[in-house]
């Protein structure tokens, strides 16, 4: 069965819908940028037209949450420690569109890479041929 969930919210400065979707154990998240508040009509308007426009992120897995009782003082504990730890806070939907966002950044850095190579490679090759037109003695 699958859910989708729809949670729009105030991101300084510009309102945000975020789209959840949850099918059994797979879980993908979409972003669409409002600007100025919606009303309920435009935030309807927006499923009804532009639903099929949403650019979702890849499918990541999730996992089975166990349903098995912690104690309160336990739980606590472990709280504060992820607190102080410092570990990256935010909800599902933010970390993994962070996660899309940084599968972005490696893709355009690979491909630089190789542009950049290509460039070096095709200028050594106009180097060494005007070398060679050089030394023939034309």
């Amino acid at each position: 069965m699958s859910l989708c969930k729809l949670t729009v919210r105030f991101e300084e400065p510009f309102w945000i819908g975020l789209v959840e979707c949850e099918d059994g154990d797979s879980y993908s998240v979409a972003k669409h940028v409002f600007g100025a508040e919606p009303t309920t009509p435009e935030v309807f308007d927006f499923i009804r037209d532009h639903w099929n426009d949403l650019r979702f992120t890849r499918e990541v897995q999730v996992e089975a949450k166990e349903s098995k009782r912690i104690n309160p003082k336990r739980l606590r504990r472990v709280i504060e420690k992820e607190v102080r730890s410092g570990a990256w806070r935010g909800t599902k939907a933010q970390q993994t569109l962070a996660e899309q966002r940084g599968v972005a950044i490696e893709t355009s850095e690979a491909l630089s890479r190789q542009r950049k190579e290509e460039r070096r490679r095709e200028q050594f090759a106009k180097r060494t041929e005007k070398r060679k037109q050089r030394h023939r003695g034309h």
